[in-house]
């Protein structure tokens, strides 16, 4: 995983610095919740390979790639300008539980191909559409003192974070995603990866640095926003900083309202349809596609937040609405104290 790759591996080769010199002309919406679309598909355990690998939503990149196809192309439909790939859990550990780990590169250069291909269908030379390999995290907790949670080195999780971020370059991602992580020394090692997959690609693929942070304000392991953000900025190549998942944006109002004030990254945000409330034994996100965009709006407007889009329960809805309030306006211009 640590070997130097050759960059004539990647097909599509695109300009790395447009994600960003957009963000400089204007807000950009991200999509919506993938979980959420692909459970409304009513899929089969057939699609997912059989009953063992019913639930992975990766391996329907492989085997399903017009589904997630369909998606993308709704929310591009919609109004967005970002989309993420369908690779929220496709490290290698992640992938390993499945029995999955040794498609790892295979998984992730196919769903960022898929993505792809939808990204150009929609783009513009006035409008480019983007494609955001998403990272997620890997279920342990390096900083915890839990005995098996905790039982993995900084040096293997650059590794594992390093080959998925390889395979979502190959595939033609515009920029890495590293969201709803929940450990701070995980995201540090996210980013060292990614940052090494660069130089040896001799590029810099743009960095999406994203917290999850609880209704009380702090990451899992108590981490608040200002150890957050002196923790991101210090380290290369983090160009966005933002939270995501976790609550809907009523919680991330504060923290949010900090980044946009102290930080001199550009700012995301990507909040849950509200917190879930359990009915019928199913989770239901309760916040409406117009109240959802009224609030984002806000961050908008008021604060300076860069780029805006939906996490869990969010639908293209949800995205239509977000597009069609805040309406297509230049960033605030944010005075940081």
């Amino acid at each position: 995983m640590t070997a130097t790759i050759d960059t004539t591996e990647r097909t599509g080769v695109r300009d790395d610095r447009r994600y960003l010199e957009e963000l400089e002309k204007r807000v950009l919406f991200f999509d919506g919740a993938m979980g959420t679309q692909i459970h409304a598909a009513e899929l089969t355990a057939e699609d997912y390979g059989g009953v063992a690998l019913e639930g992975c939503n990766e391996n329907l990149v492989l085997l399903r790639p017009e589904v997630i196809e369909r998606i993308h192309e709704a929310y591009l439909e919609a109004g967005a300008d970002v989309i993420e790939t369908d690779t929220f859990q496709g490290s290698r550990l992640k992938l390993d539980e499945w029995g999955l780990g040794d498609k790892t590169l295979e998984i992730n250069r196919a769903a960022a191909s898929i993505a792809r291909r939808a990204a150009d269908r929609w783009s513009t030379p006035e409008r480019p559409r983007f494609v955001a390999g998403s990272i997620g995290p890997t279920g342990m907790l390096p900083s915890a003192d839990d005995p098996a949670l905790s039982k993995i080195t900084y040096a293997e999780l650059t590794d594992i974070f390093y080959e998925q971020a390889r395979g979502l370059a190959e595939g033609g991602a515009d920029l890495f995603i590293v969201e709803t992580m929940v450990d701070i020394l995980e995201l540090r090692a996210a980013i060292t990866g990614i940052n090494r997959l660069n130089r040896d690609l001799g590029r810099r693929i743009p960095i999406q640095a994203q917290a999850f942070f609880d209704v009380g304000g702090r990451m899992l392991l108590g981490t608040d926003i200002e150890a957050v953000m002196t923790t991101l900025e210090a380290l290369p190549g983090v160009d966005l900083i933002g939270l995501n998942c976790g609550t809907g944006p009523e919680h991330m109002r504060e923290p949010i309202r900090f980044l946009t004030e102290h930080s001199r990254a550009k700012i995301s945000v990507i909040p849950n349809a509200g917190i879930p409330i359990n009915v019928a034994d199913k989770a239901v996100f309760p916040l409406g596609p117009e109240d959802m965009a009224r609030d984002l709006a806000e961050f908008v407007n008021d604060f300076g937040v860069s780029t805006v889009g939906g996490c869990c329960g969010t639908t293209p809805a949800h995205i239509a609405a977000l597009v069609a309030t805040i309406g297509e306006r230049a960033p605030k211009e944010r005075i940081i104290v």
